[in-house]
């Protein structure tokens, strides 16, 4: 059973939740989750939030404080996993079989196989947007707290209505957001415009040994785990890296490598027009056509090294058949 329709008659029959999303949670996944909980609380339904890691601090929205940790979990029926797969809930994965029921909103390539039920659509530019849809759909009136968080999820996954999922329908939903109270300048603020000193410490450093290949078309940014000790900076709060690698004139694939551990990389592939999504998966990675990311070990200068080389194999590939005219 697979589809919005499937997961709101689940969600419509059932009374107690347990609502996730993926680890390091960003805005869309948090926004979704607070929209969601706000939601099924609305038709009188049990719900509990959990993560596991903490939501980004500058996120301030009504209801972040209630999102627990995996300890703090009571016992629940249903488990709703939204914006990841099964495999991405990190410690939460341990509550799976309490749970009688998994249900999967996402709008990630790869989701929905190991649930119950599942609404996925990857044409979708947030999370966000699919959870105001089944809200719409549950007849859920959609309050300022609900409104505030479906807009901050849009917000922060659109890159604040800049990347190429922004289309009609995205700015449609975001207008109505902010006529149920959502607040425009102070998501803007939260998302893009409120980062510790240390943020902007290491980010200088990291901007100043940025490379890029031969020809331009790859830029890339390495984050090793002594940097962010030296800067005294959480490792999560620093994803946000990848979008000036994004920024430089000519480049085609932008990446960020960051040592979150001792021999654990995490990798962020961004583009204009390439389909990094296929390189993320070379990795076990995924995500989407032009935004994906990848977990790998081993050393930095290892990976670093192996993913340039097949980004660049990408490219080339990408050329070979451009001149040869058989591109599809």
């Amino acid at each position: 059973m697979n589809g919005m329709a499937a997961v709101v008659g689940f969600l419509q029959t059932r009374d107690d939740f347990l609502v996730t999303a993926h680890e390091n949670p960003d805005p869309d996944s948090v926004g979704s989750m607070l929209a969601l909980c706000f939601g099924l609380r609305h038709l009188g339904k049990r719900c509990q939030m959990v993560s596991n890691d903490a939501p980004p601090p500058e996120l301030r929205w009504k209801g972040v404080d209630e999102i627990k940790t995996p300890q703090q979990v009571e016992p629940f029926r249903v488990m709703i996993i939204l914006d990841c797969e099964v495999n991405r809930i990190g410690a939460v994965e341990k509550l799976l079989p309490q749970a009688e029921l998994v249900l999967n909103i996402d709008h990630h390539q790869g989701s929905g196989e190991a649930a119950d039920a599942a609404y996925v659509d990857t044409s979708e530019a947030a999370t966000a947007l699919m959870v105001f849809r089944v809200l719409q759909d549950l007849g859920v009136p959609i309050d300022p707290p609900i409104a505030q968080a479906l807009f901050g999820g849009i917000v922060g996954d659109t890159g604040g209505f800049r990347y190429a999922n922004t289309d009609r329908s995205v700015l449609e939903a975001a207008a109505f957001l902010v006529g149920q109270g959502a607040d425009p300048a102070t998501t803007a603020r939260d998302i893009f415009e409120t980062k510790p000193f240390e943020f902007l410490q290491l980010l200088g450093f990291v901007l100043s040994r940025m490379e890029r290949s031969d020809d331009g078309r790859v830029v890339w940014m390495r984050v090793a785990y002594e940097d962010f000790q030296r800067f005294n900076l959480d490792p999560q709060q620093s994803d946000q890296f990848v979008q000036y690698a994004r920024m430089v004139a000519g480049s085609d694939i932008a990446i960020l490598f960051r040592e979150v551990a001792a021999g654990e990389i995490r990798i962020g592939f961004r583009s204009h027009r390439i389909d990094v999504h296929a390189l993320a998966v070379e990795f076990d990675g995924g995500g989407h056509r032009l935004a994906s990311g990848a977990r790998v070990d081993g050393t930095l200068d290892e990976v670093v090294e192996s993913v340039i080389r097949s980004a660049l194999a990408l490219l080339q590939r990408g050329t070979d058949c451009e001149r040869d005219h058989q591109c599809h």
